[in-house]
């Protein structure tokens, strides 16, 4: 089946309207692809999740458990009116707090669709069946657009950290998006960074020297990242955790949380520098110290900074950009999907952005320190 069969098959299992037009693909997502929907009942978004991730059990959890997540965190604001907990256990936010978090529409009580390949028979997740499926999502479409530096400004910083904060403060728990989500533990094995260089030699790829002068940074920002884990996991809440600037659309100046399917368990410090690093940063990947602390303004009103140890938190900040780094150089090896030369583009971006993050981090770490020691 392709992509206009089986977004036919979903539009009429589900009651979706006739489409008054061919689907458009939507730029921007390396694992899924997202269609513009017509319908006569009103416009959507549609992501096709990849078939070869999804044959893991485990990554089909992981995507209901995200927009059970973003579910959860859209009805905060209900929480509040009636007096939801902080993480610090205290009562109290405002009734009109919300997080503008976009999930999946549901259809008889369930977020993840599928189809059938052999016969374009849409049905729920839940249904037995031993034919090829083809995952997928439908959400409300919106027109609104992703901003990137030098685009933005302190208003946009203000309301990030004001949404971080508030997540954080949430504190949403398993039992509220109905799963098991395990916290965090221990130290993951070390990646095998020389492993991916034989490989790269193997293929005499183009890229092959750019990457073998990252090995010796790899290697160590690798294993002071692992060694930090233990103390950086004592600590978590439930989060979004990859909010880059692609993953948050912009409505004017209200903001919309899209593409949850990395939320869960994560260190709210560590979060908050990765999230300093997408916002905080100017299109040079120079540390913008206004940008930086007006996040930390609005962050702060929601979660106290005064007795973080930033020393792992900083060590451990480097782990979520070399894990997408290695699933990347996967991909531009073969060893996963079809997509190599969007692997490469995306792996090279992702070195880049790692030399920029430290040769900024120590600016970064003088400014928290400041900024706590003027907050007390």
């Amino acid at each position: 089946m392709d992509a206009l069969e089986i977004l036919t098959c979903l539009s009429e299992r589900y009651a979706l309207g006739k489409m008054q037009e061919k689907p458009t693909p939507v730029e921007g997502g390396l694992l899924h692809r997202m269609y513009h929907m017509v319908t006569d009942q009103g416009h959507y978004a549609v992501k096709l999740l990849n078939p070869d991730i999804m044959k893991r059990q485990e990554a089909l959890e992981n995507m209901v458990n995200s927009e059970r997540i973003a579910e959860a965190m859209s009805a905060f604001r209900i929480a509040c009116a009636s007096g939801h907990r902080s993480a610090s256990g205290s009562e109290g936010c405002k009734p009109s707090e919300a997080i503008p978090a976009v999930s999946a529409l549901k259809f008889q009580g369930q977020h993840l669709l599928f189809t059938e390949q052999n016969n374009s028979r849409a049905l729920f997740a839940e249904s037995p069946t031993a034919t090829p499926r083809q995952y997928a999502f439908v959400y409300p479409w919106l027109e609104a657009r992703s901003l990137f530096a030098p685009k933005l400004g302190i208003t946009h910083c203000r309301r990030v950290g004001h949404i971080l904060g508030l997540m954080h403060r949430a504190n949403i728990q398993p039992g509220e998006i109905r799963c098991k989500l395990e916290r965090k533990k221990g130290r993951r094995p070390l990646y095998n960074w020389q492993n991916y260089l034989t490989l790269a030699r193997e293929q005499q790829v183009s890229w092959l020297s750019e990457y073998e002068s990252m090995l010796p940074d790899l290697c160590r920002w690798d294993q002071a990242a692992v060694a930090s884990m233990d103390t950086v996991h004592s600590c978590q809440v439930i989060s979004h955790r990859d909010l880059d600037p692609k993953n948050i659309i912009w409505k004017g100046h209200d903001p919309y949380l899209i593409d949850w399917e990395a939320a869960g368990y994560v260190n709210p410090y560590q979060e908050l520098l990765e999230v300093l690093h997408y916002w905080g940063f100017d299109d040079k990947g120079c540390c913008d110290q206004t940008l930086c602390q007006a996040l930390l303004q609005e962050y702060r009103q929601f979660v106290s900074l005064r007795e973080v140890d930033w020393g792992p938190v900083f060590a451990c900040s480097y782990d979520g950009m070399l894990g997408w780094l290695e699933y990347t150089l996967k991909i531009s090896l073969g060893l996963e999907g079809d997509e190599k030369s969007r692997g490469v583009q995306q792996m090279l971006s992702t070195c880049k952005e790692l030399r920029h993050y430290e040769a900024q981090t120590e600016k970064l770490r003088q400014m928290l320190i400041e900024f706590h020691d003027t907050s007390q």
